[in-house]
């Protein structure tokens, strides 16, 4: 069944991100096209999409307060230790 409350909220949090789409790191940039995707018709939905766009939104407004540039910064990557088995 298709819950056009969630999907109406998402559609306008797409558009506050499409606002802002000049300033997303690459992954939330991939993340935001798939939604975007998923949301072109209404249909079935997952009750974390909003937040998803919440978030994104969020970590914006965190790095413009930081002068961050998620553009022109290199993905972080967690170095591990190698075992010799």
């Amino acid at each position: 069944m298709v819950d056009l409350a969630r999907h109406i909220r998402v559609k306008a949090l797409l558009e506050e991100v499409a606002a802002v789409e000049d300033r997303l790191a690459a992954n939330e940039l991939e993340m935001v096209r798939h939604l975007a995707h998923k949301y072109q018709d209404p249909g079935p939905s997952d009750p974390d999409d909003a937040r998803v766009l919440e978030v994104i939104l969020r970590n914006v407004a965190i790095r413009k307060g930081y002068d961050v540039d998620a553009r022109h910064r290199p993905p972080r990557a967690i170095q591990l230790e190698r075992r010799k088995d």
